[in-house]
């Protein structure tokens, strides 16, 4: 499209939603993404790049948020990247206005120094750490995604899907915030991308079920007339399913899964004017149609995570399962369209989202938490007074303590589930209802990390371990700030391969940020020794076998020499193990034992004296 044009388009939907002043604004700075995008060209079609700009800031006032400072963000967004020195961009924007120059910055990649090639995760990190203070940033980012979505194909199959898969952490974002009519947008575009050939399956799958029910629809629509009155439903939809209601989100980042696509491919939306009526219809569709089981949810009085009110069942009509949804009316745009439904009215409300944004405003998150976060929560949990939480499938006893209270978390030692006596770590099950269980002197265990399922308990989790008040197992630590080594098979120790720390030599360790004690030698070239606290060995048992990685060089002879070390020392080789690394280079694991940990700890300091060896990888006591 002719960037003009576009810039016409979009100052006149502005002038409608946001008055003459805002528009004069929006029009500033399209002028500006102008010169600063000037020569520059999609690759889809060599078109002037600024279209993609002028359609994101487009498409984010078309969908509901209302503000001129995210439209003029979003116009902007790509000029720190890509506007070229002389342009002055960053000062240009700044002196603009501050607020939209601060989500500018947000928005734009993090480049890494020694490639020049973006760095995704500590951009991903920047952008949700300023989204934990205000939205914007993340809803002008999911429309980029959103609007790049569409034109992914041009960069071929391999890159496609591997773009493609990116997007999906916005996606499972999109849905938290409400915004689900979004979230299907994308992954009905990139969908044929990630996989190809199961899509085009499941639509031809899709399509003829659709098909096949739409006589029985039909007839359907004429029964439901009996719920239209005054004082029930003012109106209903019935509409098909799309694929995106069958794709999940997968515990990896940047993966999903496809289920099977099968019935129910319809649902009913029964629009009504307050709660009284909205029970009544309930009511009258049950007597009418008959509910089936474990189906009735009453999400109208105690909402989803993401917002979305209704009363939802399932109803077998002419043999197939059919969905259902009570609406009321003033609730039915912000279910498809969640915060972006409130912007025009009073403003979003932050409060219900506090549960996503508390997770995002930490900066140690990795891209798995947070993902983890924002899949889909399956489990209603209850607590004895009736309140009631979800969760994702997987969540244990210790995620629920965590989502009611943090100390609850960290004092648990387990739960009356349904009045059974559980572990922390018991898996929950949809309807549960757990009573926590705690002990005055409980504490987080690093071991905790490995079994909860939530981004909010493992980020509390890390938290508490950083204060240092955990048990560490393996490690004696003393009031004068020193430290001994129990045991050289403790859970909670990590042993630095540049130094490869030893039995009897003077060592150095302190608390990492994941809770585990990093072990250094007093001499180790790398670190500062004053900074750390001093050790002592003082070992109850001796007997461990030594488990090390190493890479060794591709040549004749190379792992004979190995060996020959081995036999020197007359150590048993328990297990060896290789696999090739590269053209160069190949690595090796190894479980040794045979001798005493003070042998063992001697040849593991002449091993990377040998040629051929080029590094220890890790090492660890079993």
């Amino acid at each position: 499209m002719n960037p003009e044009r576009q810039l016409e388009e979009l100052v006149s939907l502005a002038r409608d939603k946001l008055g003459a002043d805002a528009a004069t604004r929006i029009a500033q700075a399209a002028q500006m993404a102008m010169q600063f995008h000037h020569g520059q060209t999609r690759k889809i079609d060599g078109g002037p790049y600024v279209t993609h700009c002028l359609s994101v800031a487009y498409t984010v006032l078309s969908w509901g948020l209302v503000d001129d400072v995210a439209v003029n963000a979003a116009l902007l967004h790509d000029a720190l990247e890509d506007a070229p020195p002389e342009a002055n961009a960053n000062q240009r924007i700044l002196q603009f206005n501050p607020d939209v120059h601060r989500l500018v910055v947000a928005l734009s990649k993090i480049r890494n120094l020694q490639t020049g090639a973006g760095d995704l995760p500590a951009t991903y990190r920047r952008i949700l750490g300023a989204a934990s203070k205000d939205l914007r940033v993340l809803i002008i980012k999911t429309f980029d995604v959103y609007h790049n979505a569409e034109t992914l194909s041009v960069h071929g199959p391999d890159k496609a899907k591997n773009k493609a898969s990116l997007s999906l952490i916005f996606v499972g974002v999109a849905r938290r915030l409400g915004m689900i009519t979004l979230a299907d947008a994308i992954i009905d575009r990139i969908l044929p991308l990630l996989m190809p050939v199961q899509a085009k399956q499941s639509r031809i799958t899709l399509d003829n079920l659709i098909l096949k029910g739409r006589a029985s629809m039909n007839q359907l629509s004429q029964h439901l007339r009996q719920i239209l009155g005054p004082n029930l439903a003012q109106d209903f939809v019935i509409e098909g399913k799309t694929l995106s209601d069958y794709f999940c989100l997968s515990e990896k980042p940047g993966t999903g899964q496809l289920m099977r696509v099968g019935w129910p491919v319809y649902r009913i939306r029964l629009l009504v004017e307050d709660d009284d009526a909205a029970w009544r219809v309930l009511g009258k569709m049950h007597a009418l149609f008959g509910p089936l089981p474990r189906h009735v949810r009453d999400y109208m009085n105690a909402p989803r995570v993401n917002g979305f009110r209704a009363l939802t069942s399932r109803i077998l009509w002419k043999g197939h399962p059919i969905n259902i949804q009570v609406v009321r009316k003033h609730d039915d745009l912000p279910n498809r369209m969640g915060v972006l439904a409130e912007w025009g009215v009073s403003g979003p409300d932050p409060n219900k989202y506090m549960r996503l944004l508390a997770t995002l405003g930490d900066s140690d998150l990795r891209m798995s938490e947070v993902h983890t976060h924002v899949l889909p929560d399956l489990l209603d949990i209850y607590t004895p007074k009736g309140d009631r939480h979800t969760f994702p499938f997987g969540a244990v006893v210790l995620d629920f303590a965590y989502l009611v209270h943090t100390e609850l978390g960290h004092r648990c030692i387990g739960a009356k589930v349904n009045e059974i006596p559980r572990a922390a770590d018991y898996p929950l099950q949809d309807g549960d209802v757990v009573r926590i269980l705690t002990a005055k002197n409980g504490w987080p265990q690093r071991s905790w990390l490995d079994t909860v399922k939530t981004a909010r308990a493992r980020t509390l989790i890390k938290q508490a371990l950083k204060s240092g008040r955990s048990t560490l197992h393996g490690i004696n630590r003393n009031l004068s700030g020193s430290f001994q080594v129990t045991s050289l098979t403790g859970a909670d120790i990590r042993w630095s391969t540049c130094c490869l720390s030893i039995p009897g030599v003077p060592i150095v360790g302190r608390l990492s940020e994941d809770g585990l004690w990093i072990i250094h030698r007093q001499d180790c070239a790398r670190i500062q020794p004053e900074e750390w606290e001093k050790g002592h060995w003082y070992l109850s048992n001796t007997q461990a076998s030594l488990y090390v990685s190493l890479n060794v060089e591709h040549q004749s002879g190379a792992l004979l020499q190995v060996l020959e070390l081995l036999a020197r020392y007359e150590i048993n080789g328990k297990s060896i193990s290789g696999k090739s690394r590269s053209g160069e280079l190949y690595t090796v694991g190894m479980e040794l034992g045979g001798q005493s940990p003070e042998t063992l700890g001697r040849m593991l300091l002449e091993l990377p004296q040998i040629p051929a060896v080029r590094e220890i990888v890790k090492y660890r006591w079993t």
